[in-house]
């Protein structure tokens, strides 16, 4: 069974976040922050649309927007049967969702438990939410690192239908997220990135892999640099681990 947060069973973690909102001096009768939200190559946002223009009349029958954000609760993008939706619903792409800039709601209450969080009206701390329900989800990588959070917005109630929605989303967005990291991956490696990535995977060193396949070291370590900026690793073990998970070697 799926745990949701929800101030009906979990009322002490609604408290201490409207006891940090309060403490922090936030004002209630705020708007979020609106943020430059910079979108290249951002496959968490390519995830969210490939499955959200799919489901169009899925959106329309459940009256909501669909959110995604980042793993700080900026929003990156925002999806509603309509444009006039947006507008009514005070969601913003760049707006700051997170608790420090807009209290207790379902994706700032994510973004501190880790878990599916329910906001039902009247229990946002921030004014201007409080007409409205939420639902929310944490999208993770392979590896559990948080990248964002799912979300969905409502004037209605939060429902079965809102559930099996989020749970819907959040795994699509988990499995595109992987596969499309993956796809940029592969698209980026030459051969010999490749074949010294497996060389460096069996033990062998810049000089012993210069020798085996007749290149400078010097060669052997620009390609090692390119590795780590590919796999966005901080370390030749990350790259051979990541590589290792999507089939590369």
């Amino acid at each position: 069974m799926i745990e949701i947060v929800s101030a009906d069973k979990d009322r002490d973690v609604f408290e201490r976040s409207w006891g940090r909102c309060l403490k922090s001096g936030l004002n209630k009768s705020i708007t979020p922050n609106i943020n430059i939200v910079q979108l290249e190559n951002n496959f968490l946002v390519d995830a969210f649309k490939n499955i959200v223009e799919k489901l169009d009349g899925t959106i329309a029958l459940t009256d909501s927007v669909l959110i995604i954000t980042d793993k700080n609760g900026i929003v990156l993008d925002i999806k509603s049967f309509d444009k006039s939706a947006e507008v009514n619903y005070l969601m913003k792409t760049g707006m700051t969702l997170d608790e420090l800039n807009a209290g207790t709601n379902a994706i700032s209450m994510v973004l501190n438990t880790g878990k599916i969080s329910i906001v039902k009206k009247g229990e946002h701390y921030i004014e201007c939410f409080n007409d409205l329900s939420c639902i929310a989800a944490p999208i993770y990588d392979k590896d559990t690192n948080l990248l964002g959070v799912v979300d969905i917005t409502t004037y209605k109630e939060i429902n079965d239908v809102h559930k099996v929605l989020l749970l819907f989303l959040k795994k699509t967005i988990e499995s595109d997220y992987y596969e499309l990291s993956a796809k940029e991956i592969l698209n980026g490696l030459d051969a010999i990135d490749i074949e010294i990535l497996k060389l460096l995977a069996y033990g062998y060193t810049d000089s012993q892999i210069s020798k085996r396949i007749h290149v400078s070291i010097s060669n052997v370590k620009y390609h090692k640099n390119k590795l780590r900026k590919i796999f966005d690793a901080k370390s030749i073990r990350d790259c051979i681990y990541k590589a290792t998970k999507i089939g590369v070697i």
